[in-house]
């Protein structure tokens, strides 16, 4: 395609090539063309923008659900732990306790078997003076 040039430098197409779809300037159509392409490209962008800034804010809404769960866990966990060390502290003051009741238990064991062994004696013993008495 040729072009002549005017005397101020400006292109405009060559006679020989005016038709009926060349009827509208080169450079309106070049400029609509780049409008709407523009404009597409505004269009995508923004979405993607709302897109990320949707994306953004359910990880906001996430990491705070997640925050309050932890900061509810972690409560519960320092309150497990003075019960753990109410539990463990109640247990030290049994040992004293419970070692003293085992002790009690030898002797109850150890009296039992001292008053069997007196029983069997006595039974003995009055076996013996009922001999002696006949």
């Amino acid at each position: 395609m040729s072009s002549a040039h005017d005397t101020k430098g400006t292109v405009r197409p060559d006679s020989r090539n005016n038709t009926a779809s060349n009827s509208i300037p080169a450079s309106d159509s070049v400029d609509a063309a780049a409008r709407r392409a523009f404009g597409s490209t505004t269009q995508y962008l923004q979405a993607e923008l709302e897109a990320s800034g949707s994306d953004l804010g359910l990880l906001e809404k996430l990491n705070d659900a997640s925050i309050t769960k932890y900061e509810g866990l972690s409560r519960q966990a320092q309150v497990m732990l003075v019960h753990a060390y109410k539990i463990k502290q109640t247990y030290n003051e049994m040992t004293l306790q419970i070692a003293q009741v085992d002790s009690l238990v030898e002797s109850v064991d150890t009296l039992e078997h001292v008053a069997q062994e007196l029983d069997r004696y006595s039974l003995q013993l009055e076996a013996k003076f009922q001999k002696l008495l006949k």
